[in-house]
Order: C-alpha cells, then structure tokens, then sequence
C-alpha cells in the first residue's frame, strides 16, 4: 500500500472506526488510541490491497479485536486493583485507635469473663450480656436475687483484679 493510498484510507475510515471504538469502549480517547494502534499495526504490516481482501472489514474487525483486549485487560486491571485496594487501605478506609482500643478492651472483657467461676460468669453474662434483670436470673437460674446479687458483687470485684492485672 502506498503512502498516498494509506492516507486516503485513514481519512475515509479514522472518525468512523473511532466512532465504532467508542460504542465499544464507552471512551473516546481510549476509542482514538485504540484506532490509532490499529492503523500503526496496518503501516507496519504494509499490506498490499487487492480486489479480493476488503480493507474496510478487515480495519472493522481489529478495531473490534483491540477494543475487546483493552476491555479485557481493563477487567483484570480492576480486579488486580480492587485486591490491592484491600490490602492497602485509603486514609478514609482505616480503623481508628479509638475503635481498635475499644474492641482490645471489649476482647479482654470477654477474656476475663471466661476466668470468673462457672456459675459467677453465667450470672455475669445473663446480667450485662443479656440484659436480664435480678429477678429474670434468679427465675431462669432457680436461685433467690440475693444469690443473684452476691454473684455479681463477686463478680465485678474478681473482674476488676483480673483487669488490673493484665495491665
């Protein structure tokens, strides 16, 4: 293909095969570059026209082929930055202190629970897990609220050594 005919080629064909690229792309810059490598592949290839190969098709069907790779491309370039996302939090993405002081102490107040006697722990966590109240324990339990308000007091006194020595 001469110079002179490449040139009338890319002048009949550039915007329409842009305008194709774009329907496929959804980006009309992308959609030029796309045409772009096209017609660069087709100068180095300097292909010889002949009656038999239609020209227009064949620059049709590579547009649509480079279109699809860059999309496909795109897809695993999105997946591959969605796990980096993940792994490399923004700013924005990033727990507070606060919050992970909050949930450290939240863990070592169940930690502590599990070492309070079995049926000091159960009361315990029926009264401020549940939200039982005294006579609600003491009727599941079948023990008086006075029992109830003893495993408590126990309770809170064995929870807070247990706290201050895990400091």
């Amino acid at each position: 293909m001469s110079p002179g005919e490449f040139k009338q080629l890319f002048d009949d064909c550039y915007r329409p095969l842009c305008h194709f690229a774009n329907g496929l792309v959804n980006d009309p810059d992308i959609a030029e570059d796309v045409v772009q490598e096209v017609f660069i592949q087709l100068w180095k290839k300097d292909l010889q026209v002949n009656e038999h190969l239609n020209i227009k098709s064949l620059l049709f069907t590579a547009v649509r082929n480079k279109s699809l790779d860059y999309l496909r491309q795109r897809n695993v370039q999105q997946k591959h930055y969605e796990n980096i996302r993940w792994i490399t939090p923004s700013e924005e993405q990033y727990v507070s202190r606060e919050e992970v002081d909050k949930f450290m102490l939240i863990d070592k107040i169940y930690i502590s629970i599990r070492q309070l006697p079995p049926k000091c722990g159960e009361v315990f966590t029926l009264c401020k897990v549940n939200g039982l109240s005294y006579a609600q324990i003491s009727e599941q339990l079948n023990i008086s609220v006075k029992t109830v308000e003893n495993h408590m007091q126990k309770a809170f006194r064995l929870l807070r050594q247990i706290l201050a020595d895990s400091e």
